[in-house]
């Protein structure tokens, strides 16, 4: 039977895999082998789906439930390796190429509806990868290497947004719909943030304090929360924003809700912590695991 109750999940080093209910209470995790790296995971079509690698071969898992996990294998050759995920359009779009060939990353997509069964690579055009992606107002937009952002109506015919700066490069991005205005928001090292409604002309950057790191940010349905090193930037409208000095803060986190729909963050900071927060600001550590976690998801 499919799950119902919504799930926090957590995936990470040496093929670990966890779940948790209310982002506090975690359950055993399932390992795989020495080597095995889930680096991202995501919730769609009442799913779980991570990816990562082991050797020269991407990994998949996929659940319905959080407790049981089917997984599958696609070859990467060392250089195709899936770097991102997300849902959107009734589709698993995976962002892949190689970083390591500077000025010619080769970077592909590939998609999925259940997680196991890929679509062969696609590649698509530019010379830097796309590494992280979010789909609304029925289009992707992806952030990536070299301040490269893109937009996909589709996932495999991408438009670049032009007089792109390094210095701008994007970290994360979150879309959302203040008062039912549709914004892409994006953000990255020092604080930078920008926002775009089309996802290809985006606003003028705005930058924090040196350090201040905003690695992940999410919508939760009032409000962005982004989160960083030594601050948590919050907006209703993704133009003005508030600034909060946050302590130990996550290098990534999830956003969902608790049962009786208040807002819970999740997050994982180095190495194998698993933090929560009512906020995105106060922070507190529920649970060590034994093994490194790279990525959250709800669903």
């Amino acid at each position: 039977m499919l799950q119902s109750t919504p799930l926090f999940i957590a995936v990470g080093h040496h093929g670990q895999r966890l779940s948790s209910r209310d982002g506090i209470t975690w359950g055993q995790p399932q390992v795989g082998r020495e080597g095995e790296t889930y680096r991202a995971v995501a919730f769609g079509n009442r799913r779980f789906v991570a990816v990562g690698s082991y050797g020269g071969e991407n990994i998949m898992a996929a659940s319905t439930d959080g407790t049981t996990w089917k997984t599958g294998k696609k070859e990467a050759r060392y250089v195709q390796y899936i770097r991102g995920l997300t849902f959107g359009n009734k589709i698993f779009l995976g962002l892949g190429g190689d970083p390591g060939s500077v000025g010619s990353s080769k970077p592909f997509i590939t998609t999925t509806e259940e997680g196991l069964t890929w679509s062969e690579n696609h590649s698509i055009p530019g010379r830097h990868i796309l590494r992280r992606a979010v789909w609304g107002d029925k289009r992707f937009v992806a952030v990536g290497d070299r301040g490269r952002r893109a937009v996909s109506d589709d996932g495999k015919t991408w438009t670049d947004a032009p007089d792109v700066k390094a210095i701008d490069t994007l970290v994360d991005v979150a879309f959302g719909s203040p008062a039912g205005k549709a914004i892409f928001v994006g953000v990255g090292l020092h604080g930078l943030r920008m926002h775009s409604e089309d996802g290809l002309k985006w606003s003028p950057a705005v930058r924090g304090e040196e350090g201040e790191h905003l690695n992940s940010i999410v919508w939760t349905g009032s409000r962005f929360v982004a989160v960083g090193m030594g601050a948590t930037y919050l907006s209703n409208d993704g133009l003005e924003w508030k600034r909060e000095k946050n302590l130990d803060a996550p290098l990534c986190i999830a956003h969902g809700k608790a049962a009786d729909g208040k807002d819970v963050f999740v997050g994982a900071n180095w190495k194998g912590k698993l933090m929560h927060s009512t906020d995105g600001i106060t922070w507190r550590q529920t649970h060590q695991c034994e093994h490194h976690v790279e990525s959250i998801a709800f669903g």
